[in-house]
């Protein structure tokens, strides 16, 4: 994935969450990568060109996970607790998420 794409795709989804809640985009916590943040948590950051890591709580994967569990763009590692994966090619696979990242907004606020 070339680094304009991945741009884009940052961009879809930042407009994404932006639909789903209220969020602010700024610097990540973590390292020097753009992030999403609600009131003080952040709840999203760019980890590598399309691979997108989302915060969600136990309790809000819980709701969705029946949902978005088997979605090839979701990659959950059981050690991560509060952290899912989400692998986007395209802005279809955003759209297809939609719910995943209203729920992790709301888990999150």
């Amino acid at each position: 994935m070339s680094g304009d794409q991945a741009e884009v795709l940052w961009e879809a989804f930042v407009a994404a969450m932006l639909a789903a809640g209220p969020a602010v985009e700024r610097r990540s916590r973590y390292a020097d990568k753009p992030a999403l943040f609600t009131a003080s948590r952040e709840v999203a950051h760019l980890e590598a060109p399309g691979v997108i890591d989302l915060r969600i709580t136990r309790a809000g994967w819980l709701q969705v996970r029946d949902r978005f569990g088997a979605d090839p763009a979701v990659r959950r590692d059981p050690s991560r607790r509060d952290w899912i994966e989400l692998h986007v090619d395209s802005a279809a696979d955003l759209d297809r998420l939609g719910g995943l990242l209203a729920a992790a907004l709301a888990a999150n606020s």
